[in-house]
């Protein structure tokens, strides 16, 4: 979704950013999962890396509602725990259908189950 500078207003907070864009768009259908609406800006920026500040293009998930910041900060210190364990964690065999999973991976290639924080 391409949003224009002009359609933010007071209501919506930043909640994530990193350079890596498949990472946010991995955290936005968690969020979607969740039944929060959000969205990524600077999705098209990476282009302008190296003509503009490489900070001010990195993606960044906004929520479009700040009464959802509580209940999206969950899920985003989640998602950040598999992220920051990833590296050392070992394979996993997904508990909803059996497959197995490199560690690093927070969902199954196969269903989609999620990795929660307590089962890695």
């Amino acid at each position: 979704m391409l949003v224009s500078e002009s359609c933010y207003n007071d209501t919506m907070i930043k909640v994530f950013t990193d350079e890596r864009l498949f990472i946010l768009v991995q955290l936005k259908q968690q969020l979607i999962d969740a039944g929060l609406s959000c969205f990524i800006k600077n999705e098209l920026l990476a282009g302008g890396t190296g003509e503009l500040p490489f900070i001010e293009t990195w993606p960044e998930l906004w929520l479009h509602n700040q009464a959802d910041y509580n209940q999206a900060m969950v899920i985003v210190n989640d998602f950040k725990k598999i992220l920051d364990n990833g590296e050392n964690a070992p394979d996993w065999a997904c508990p909803q259908c059996g497959e197995n999973n490199e560690g690093h991976y927070g969902l199954c290639w196969s269903c989609g189950h999620q990795l929660t924080p307590e089962a890695s």
